[in-house]
């Protein structure tokens, strides 16, 4: 879903039924390394938890060059709920550009 599609959220019923992952700002330092800040959002009608936010990065002929996860915080969500996450890459050498994100998770079945 590319970000030009993506609604503005003045209601969770226009958004997709499933977890979303949206990268937001990406930097470079040349002592910190590359950084990519985004956020997830629980939209799937039940609490998860165990969630891991994996970034893949691309080359410029598409080739994947590095894969990395994170854990957002917060680390469980309830429906509607939105975390962020940081991943901070200190031996990428360039701004993030060229990258896919996707998560994965387990329902929050504990009482």
């Amino acid at each position: 879903m590319p970000l030009s599609e993506f609604p503005e959220i003045e209601s969770f019923q226009k958004l997709p039924r499933k977890v979303i992952v949206k990268g937001g700002s990406s930097r470079f330092d040349p002592q910190a390394g590359a950084e990519l800040r985004g956020i997830v959002i629980n939209n799937i009608g039940q609490a998860i938890r165990d969630i891991s936010v994996n970034l893949v990065i691309f080359n410029e002929k598409e080739t994947p060059l590095l894969s990395v996860s994170t854990t957002p915080e917060p680390p469980l969500l309830e429906q509607g709920a939105i975390g962020s996450f940081f991943f901070q890459i200190k031996d990428y050498p360039e701004e993030i550009k060229k990258y896919y994100l996707y998560s994965s998770w387990r329902y929050d079945d504990r009482d």
